[in-house]
């Protein structure tokens, strides 16, 4: 690319409609892509974005956008996929920062390299949305005739795609004097209030048909009045007419004429607040034209005596009969003048049929081979010589009765001239639809039931695990692949789409050849042929990884990620759902398992999962399939128990207790506290029901709590002993030292018995230790050192639940502390340490030197001596020391 040309190119992306940025990728040693760097943006990508081109330009996607909202980081998923794939991807994508949609196309240009377009189509989205709810409409008022234009639906629908602040139907009566609003539409409040001001109720309402008014009617659709009093002067006093619009806020009014052949039927009004202007004006114009040419056919029809030859075919202009044999026209209706300018006596004394472009002719012959066997053909195309030499395309459905042909046709130029001028994205729209994931197809369905798929996407077979050839031939296989518990529902909602002719959306699961199934998303829009065909054009999707991501999600949102149980927001909905009169007497049990703390620290969170897992066990199993667990605090559950009596809630919170003592964890016995309440009518709000629970199930807790604490600390201890059965004896000595060291200090007995209960209990923590290192014969790692040395805080958190070992637990947590302030877990030093835990230290440390451990072989009692003596003004108390020599020295056994 010369300099000049890459100057052109860069100008023409800076000025660009659409949002155009290019990404470098980053890549890791192993040459996968991790990140993506902006390279290049333009100016509509900084609108898109609200920021400016220097805050994206060299910075990475995980950088720069982690501020943003979540919907403009969607796409980046996007720009992966494409990376990946080496692939270009096509999707749309909607903006909530800019209320926008936009069609996105993620392509490499060159490699290393990713760039993003961004095209707003968001006018065509918003067009399809509002012709969307007008095939709603008129298909309801084709099927239900004239009496709908007093359907309030047809006036909501009006209102809603202009914008209008009200919408009024008028009909003139057959007097031709006067005209009635028979239908409006707006806010009650709007109406209500004009009830105050008018003095009468607007619908109803006879109106004169003044000559002012026959001439403004006179004016071609739409007819704009800038103001109320234009339309209605002279109808309403000028003051009344002033107040309508000052509190009311009238605007525009934009009138519609319903005429046809020169007759008038009515009027459709629409009314504008303050300064505001309607939108699709055009699509209602349209909307009231094909509406009234439904009306009015249908009334011809009606009232017509004969049989109609067309009976059953779909109300179109052209109509034609002509003997099958000789190819005869016997019969042109008028509107054939219009399509191809021949005058109709002309067309039906001349051959009609050497009007055929040369280049159909021969598709032509063969569709009237066809006819001859098939005896109907519908949708069939050919072009007829206008006039002026230029042909139009015309589409035909026909019937053979008899010897002759029966056919009615449209003028479909338009559509096929459409058609040829996308001729030349055929290629790209096919390889798109090759390449999407899913599958684009038409499904035909025929008055007799019968059906048949015309056309479908590469994805189709990958997505129903069907054969195309095989679908040629049945194509009812695949319905047969649909899963039996989801076919029910998908026909039922082919069957509705197929009546009301209504988009048809459905999810649902199909079996593939090996066996196992995928979710399917499927959507359509119908479209009504001739005879009762429909003929759907539609997409379906594979949605498997999103259906299992949507009830992962589900499954989550309400139940407990530990237990599985119910969680706090399912028990929150529940708990309304359940206060029917139906599930009285409704009881509800609050459960708070005991010693879940305890268990955390002195075994670890690990083993305070499993305590709740077995507390979760044993509540399901003993209750009934109409119950319900939940999960709604930490070690708090609520049984919520339908039709269930105060005495059977009080024999399953007993039974459950039992249950429970049944049962421990590490050598504790699981343990729990109750509280039930019932609500036996409406008188109570439920929610003081379960207050009332949860107020009993506390007294209950308060009222063991001390035993039961006394009891855990003992059952630990055990659990250490039968853990580290060296432990018992270590303690017992160590407790033995530090008693005679404590008399030896002047203690009396009761601080000297305190001294020993601490000692015995100052290595409580270990239980918490894994016997892998405590029973080690090598060195201890690390991070094996950093586990041990974490004893004396579980000890702490273990004793510190008891109020009465208070003061112990402070003991016991520092008896690993320095006199040089060199120790754990504080690093205090000398007197801030508590004497009692520098006793401890003492006859600790010499106690394991002569026993000796795993990882360290015993010394002599006299070696022990001199490393106690040694570390006097660095690991122990100097004084103690000395006192330790002399008075508990001498009583010790050599």
């Amino acid at each position: 690319m010369t300099a000049r040309d890459h100057t052109q190119y860069q100008s023409l992306l800076r000025h660009m409609p659409q949002g155009y940025v290019e990404f470098k990728v980053v890549y890791d040693a192993n040459g996968e892509p991790v990140d993506y760097e902006f390279f290049e943006v333009n100016k509509a990508f900084e609108n898109i974005m609200k920021a400016k081109r220097d805050q994206f330009i060299g910075g990475h996607i995980t950088d720069v956008l982690k501020d943003f909202e979540y919907s403009e980081r969607e796409w980046i998923a996007q720009v992966a996929k494409a990376v990946s794939s080496g692939e270009a991807i096509t999707f749309e994508h909607f903006s909530r920062r800019n209320k926008a949609w936009y069609e996105l196309s993620v392509f490499s240009e060159r490699p290393g390299y990713v760039t993003t377009i961004f095209h707003d189509v968001t006018p065509h989205v918003q067009e399809n949305n509002a012709l969307k709810q007008l095939v709603n409409v008129s298909h309801r008022f084709v099927s239900t005739g004239r009496e709908l234009l007093i359907n309030q639906h047809f006036l909501d629908q009006i209102r809603s795609f202009t914008g209008a602040k009200a919408v009024a139907l008028n009909l003139i009566e057959e007097d031709g004097e006067t005209y009635s609003t028979v239908a409006l539409s707006g806010l009650n409040e709007t109406i209500e209030r004009s009830l105050d001001i008018l003095g009468f109720h607007p619908v109803g309402k006879k109106w004169g048909v003044y000559p002012e008014r026959v001439r403004l009617m006179k004016q071609d659709n739409p007819i704009i009045f800038k103001h109320v009093e234009e339309l209605i002067e002279n109808r309403l006093s000028k003051r009344l007419i002033k107040n309508l619009t000052r509190i009311f806020d009238l605007g525009q009014i934009v009138l519609f004429k319903i005429e046809k052949d020169g007759v008038l039927y009515g009027d459709l009004t629409i009314v504008m607040q303050g300064t505001d202007e309607p939108d699709r004006l055009g699509l209602v114009e349209l909307y009231i034209h094909h509406i009234l040419e439904q009306m009015m056919k249908s009334d011809q029809q009606t009232g017509k005596a004969k049989d109609s030859m067309f009976e059953g075919f779909a109300t179109v202009d052209l109509e034609c009969i002509m003997s099958l044999q000789k190819r005869d026209i016997l019969h042109l209706n008028k509107p054939w003048e219009r399509v191809l300018g021949f005058p109709l006596e002309e067309l039906e004394n001349m051959d009609f049929i050497g009007l055929v472009h040369p280049d159909d002719v021969a598709k032509t012959d063969r569709a009237f081979a066809e006819l001859e066997t098939a005896r109907e053909l519908f949708r069939f195309v050919n072009r007829y010589r206008t006039i002026d030499g230029d042909y139009r395309s015309i589409e035909w459905h026909c019937k053979v009765q008899g010897s002759y042909i029966y056919a009615v046709a449209k003028d479909v130029t338009e559509r096929v001239q459409l058609e040829e001028e996308l001729a030349e994205r055929d290629r790209l729209l096919t390889k798109l639809s090759d390449q999407v994931p899913g599958a684009i197809y038409q499904f035909e369905r025929r008055p007799d039931g019968s059906f048949s798929f015309p056309f479908f996407s590469r994805g189709f077979e990958e997505l129903t695990g069907v054969l195309a050839e095989d679908v040629r031939k049945d194509a009812s296989i695949v319905f047969s692949k649909i899963h039996p518990d989801d076919h029910p529902h998908v026909m039922a909602s082919i069957e509705t789409s197929y009546r009301d002719l209504t988009i048809w959306d459905a999810e649902f699961r199909v079996f593939m050849p090996d066996g196992h199934t995928t979710w399917i998303l499927g959507s359509s829009r119908p479209e009504k042929l001739a005879d009762g065909h429909v003929l759907w054009h539609g997409y379906i999707g594979d949605v498997t990884e999103k259906k299992k991501y949507e009830m992962e999600i589900e499954y989550l949102s309400y139940h407990d990620q530990l237990t599985g149980v119910k969680n706090r927001r399912y028990f929150d909905e529940a708990l309304l759902t359940y206060d029917e009169e139906a599930y009285y007497p409704l009881t509800l049990i609050v459960v708070d398992v005991n010693g879940l703390k305890l268990t955390n620290d002195a075994f670890g969170h690990l083993v305070g999962d499993r305590l709740l897992i077995e507390a979760t066990n044993i509540l399901k199993r003993e209750v009934r399939g109409k119950d319900t667990v939940a999960r709604i605090g930490g070690d708090e559950f609520v049984l919520i128990l339908p039709n269930t009596s105060p005495n059977e809630a009080r024999q399953l919170a007993d039974r459950l207790s039992r249950m429970f003592h049944a049962k421990s964890i590490e050598g504790l016995p699981i343990s729990a506290s109750f509280g039930e309440a019932v609500k036996l009518d409406a008188s109570m709000p439920i929610i003081e029901v379960f207050n009332l629970a949860e107020d009993r199930m506390y007294h209950h807790k308060v009222s063991e709590k001390q035993s039961r604490r006394h009891h855990s600390i003992q059952l630990i201890m055990r659990t250490l002993y039968e853990k580290i059965p060296r432990e018992e004896a270590h303690s017992q000595r160590v407790a033995e030292l530090s008693g005679k060291l404590g008399t030896a200090m002047g203690f009396t007995t009761a601080e000297v018995s305190e001294l020993k209960t601490a000692a015995v209990l100052h290595d409580i923590g270990k239980v918490a230790i894994s016997n892998d290192i405590l029973d080690k014969t090598g060195p201890l790692t690390d991070t094996e050192w950093r586990e041990i040395k974490r004893h004396p805080e579980v000890s702490y958190n273990i004793l510190s639940t008891v109020p009465e070992y208070g003061t112990l637990s402070e003991i016991v947590l520092a008896h690993h502390e320095r006199w040089d302030g060199k120790g754990y877990p504080k690093g205090i030093s000398e007197y801030d340490i508590p004497l009692a835990s520098r006793i401890i230290s003492i006859a600790d440390t010499f106690d394991v030197m002569v026993t000796g451990r795993p990882y360290r072989k015993a010394k002599t009692v006299e070696e022990a001596l001199a490393v106690i003596r040694d570390e006097a003004g660095k690991q122990f108390d100097p004084m103690l020391v000395e006192v330790f020599f002399e008075k508990v020295v001498p009583t010790l056994q050599r």
